[in-house]
């Protein structure tokens, strides 16, 4: 079965696992680990492949799900692995259609993920963002993966089980894939592919990690508000924060160093240098991207999560309708909102108040419903089946907080955006937004219900988002192969032939040779000899020639 049929097999499946079971059962989950086999008929050969994502990330895991379906389709099996912190979520019959699942143990009571993702509630709604908010998710983020690292490897048994796999995905930032890797070739003489999930645009340290060059003077840093087009102030600025991004790289990758004792992996660790990998796959298009140089070993495959449609339920379908010709506006924060009703109801409010003004139906997410009425206008749901909703032909407009995957699903769909980033890369989902002219970016430090209401009247009623939304819609869509078929394409095209012929050779260079830094010295060199040379002979010319002009003055006298 080619990738192509398999995808228009599983389109129906997949509805369900990116809806509610997905996110309700594995948004929270500590870790994904999936054991995928394979046997090749025409040459016998057995691939198994284990994927692996990392806590912090957790949000991102639907992103490749629908791709790694797909390699079930082809014939692989596929187990995650997660903390028994919330081993419930292996009992969801939606997924255990397509996934085995392991459970591996927590061993510090005085560590878990659910205060580490209320932390990062708390931070998108109180919080100014940009760097400071980012500097506080990696502080808490380095010891929430070295913690899970240190689960895995400390499970001997499973580590055993481990052995015999061919390759490892993991989220980019835990790369505790890569001290795995050095722990099974070392003690079970396994040598295993990585590849990585890059859930965004790549910013400067997974560029940096991929050997994919990186420069400042075109390449907005994550987090920046910038564009591709920079004065020099901006310039400035933009240099500084990539160092500092760089900088946090560093730390990230440095927690793995603590486990090289403990393991017996000095060697292997020290030799080892920056954690590489086979290949990056990267939740994005340059349809919609600043334009930037990438080495082969990064795939973009923006746009998994959007697909065509399918049919909505008929009581939603019934409301929609019911908007005439006016539509509807769909509104959602994410996991942002989960508990936004209860410990921020002013917020909800303010909302509420603005979109109950429009002549659109609203269709909003919420978990814990109002104390209160909500207008005619709005209907409430714990999910949203936001695919869907963004392809049906009576939606106006997306209001939301800016994540990846529905700036993505609003581009492929034609949806104009008003977007309002809490924190982290979704603020680089708004400068794309209205880089484009495709909406507009609320400011959260401002947020009134007069305020939200004027900028998204503005968006309905002014056709150039609409038309900017769907020429670029039609840009993503002329595209050879659909992301998810190219992501499964390019996993089993690794576990078969490696990535080591993609990497970059600048991996192997040091800053100085990287940079041609002894290239310019040694060039520089040359030139202030040729110029010392030069002034050499033309001193002793104008020597020779001034002597003999004293000497023929002398005689004459």
């Amino acid at each position: 079965m080619g990738f192509s049929n398999a995808f228009n097999c599983i389109s129906l499946n997949a509805k369900c696992l990116f809806g509610y079971n997905l996110i309700e059962i594995m948004g929270n989950t500590v870790t994904l680990f999936l054991n995928v086999r394979k046997t090749f008929v025409t040459s016998f050969v057995t691939l198994r492949t284990a994927l692996f994502n990392t806590p912090r990330h957790l949000i991102h895991v639907h992103v490749y799900v629908v791709a790694w379906i797909t390699l079930v389709r082809q014939g692989h099996n596929v187990t995650c692995l997660i903390m028994d912190e919330y081993k419930e979520r292996a009992d969801d019959p939606e997924l255990k259609k397509y996934f085995n699942f392991e459970i591996y143990r927590n061993t510090d009571p005085h560590y878990t993920t659910k205060e580490y993702f209320q932390f990062v509630s708390d931070l998108a709604f109180n919080d100014e963002g940009g760097l400071r908010s980012f500097g506080k998710m990696m502080y808490l983020s380095k010891e929430l993966l070295r913690k899970s690292c240190l689960f895995v490897l400390e499970d001997k048994e499973m580590m055993k089980r481990l052995e015999k796999m061919d390759a490892m995905v993991s989220d980019v930032s835990w790369l505790c894939s890569s001290v795995i890797k050095l722990y099974l070739k070392k003690h079970a003489n396994s040598d295993i592919r990585i590849i990585l999930n890059v859930p965004n645009t790549p910013n400067a340290m997974i560029l940096d990690l991929a050997g994919s060059p990186v420069n400042p003077a075109y390449q907005p840093s994550t987090m920046s508000g910038l564009t591709s087009n920079m004065t020099f102030i901006e310039r400035t600025i933009n240099t500084i924060s990539t160092a500092v991004f760089r900088s946090f790289g560093n730390q990230m990758g440095s927690y793995f160093l603590s486990f090289a004792e403990q393991f017996d992996l000095e060697d292997e660790i020290m030799a080892m240098g920056p954690p590489a990998a086979d290949l990056f796959l990267g939740n994005f298009d340059f349809a919609v991207e600043f334009p930037f140089p990438i080495t082969p070993n990064v795939i973009p495959v923006g746009g998994v999560t959007a697909e065509a449609p399918n049919d909505l339920p008929q009581e939603l379908e019934d409301f929609i309708q019911s908007s005439g010709d006016d539509g509807i506006v769909v509104f959602t924060l994410s996991t942002y909102f989960a508990s936004v009703t209860t410990s921020r109801p002013h917020l909800l409010k303010m909302f509420i108040d603005a979109l109950a003004k429009l002549p659109q139906k609203v269709i909003i997410q919420l978990k814990v419903m109002p104390q209160y009425d909500l207008p005619p206008n709005i209907k409430a749901l714990p999910w949203l089946p936001q695919n869907d909703l963004l392809g049906h032909p009576k939606t106006r407009l997306f209001m939301y907080h800016g994540g990846n995957n529905g700036f993505y699903e609003a581009v492929y769909h034609g949806v104009p955006i008003v977007v309002v980033p809490f924190i982290a890369d979704q603020f680089d989902t708004a400068v794309k937004v209205t880089s484009h002219g495709m909406g507009l970016q609320l400011d959260k430090r401002t947020l009134s219900a007069d305020y939200i209401h004027k900028h998204v009247a503005e968006v309905l009623g002014d056709e150039k988002y609409s038309l900017a939304a769907k020429r670029l819609s039609t840009i993503l869509r002329s595209r050879p192969m659909e992301p998810v078929d190219r992501a499964a394409f390019w996993i089993e095209h690794v576990i078969k032939h490696g990535g080591d012929y993609m990497r970059s050779p600048g991996k192997d260079l040091s800053f100085i040779q990287y940079n041609l830094i002894d290239v310019f010295m040694f060039l520089i060199g040359i030139g202030a000899l040729l110029l010392f040379v030069f002034y050499k002979i033309v001193r002793c010319c104008i020597s020779c020639c001034w002597g003999k002009k004293i000497s023929h003055k002398s005689k004459s006298d």
